[in-house]
């Protein structure tokens, strides 16, 4: 008795259904919609962090410049930083960790204000800083949501 191989012997396909690879991109792609502007804030809010760590160092500068000239480098109004340094022969003194953010100063011979003004993705934040240590935030969403610092 012989049996015959091809009824008696069922093949076994292995691999996704076409059913399957669709749920599995499906899945993927609401995870991407979800992850994706989650991952876009965080990145805003970390450029707005470090001007927030820029101008603490920036701070710094212009407190060490107070100690060695017992007042502030006045300024012409709000200008750039680097101009201010040029102008004021100190080079190499201080630079911005990132270039997404204009860095501005008002001084006076007692005060200084600086003000770090957001662009391109983070257009719209400007965060503020004081001889005073007075700090200050605007621009809620182009600031990654800070509202304080």
């Amino acid at each position: 008795m012989s049996k015959n191989s091809a009824s008696s012997c069922q093949s076994k396909q292995s691999g996704f259904t076409l059913i399957e690879l669709m749920i599995a991109v499906v899945i993927l792609a609401i995870l991407a919609a979800i992850a994706m502007p989650m991952y876009s804030n965080y990145i805003t809010k970390a450029k707005a962090r470090s001007a927030q760590s820029d101008l603490v160092a920036l701070s710094v500068v212009m407190e060490s410049l107070y100690q060695r000239n017992l007042k502030y480098v006045d300024s012409a109004g709000e200008q750039t930083v680097s101009d201010y340094f040029t102008t004021n022969s100190m080079t190499g003194s201080w630079q911005p960790s990132a270039d997404t953010f204009d860095y501005k100063l008002t001084v006076t011979t007692t005060t200084y204000s600086l003000k770090a003004i957001g662009k391109d993705r983070n257009n719209g934040c400007e965060i503020t800083l004081t001889n005073t240590n007075s700090r200050s935030i605007t621009g809620d969403s182009a600031c990654g949501g800070l509202t304080s610092w």
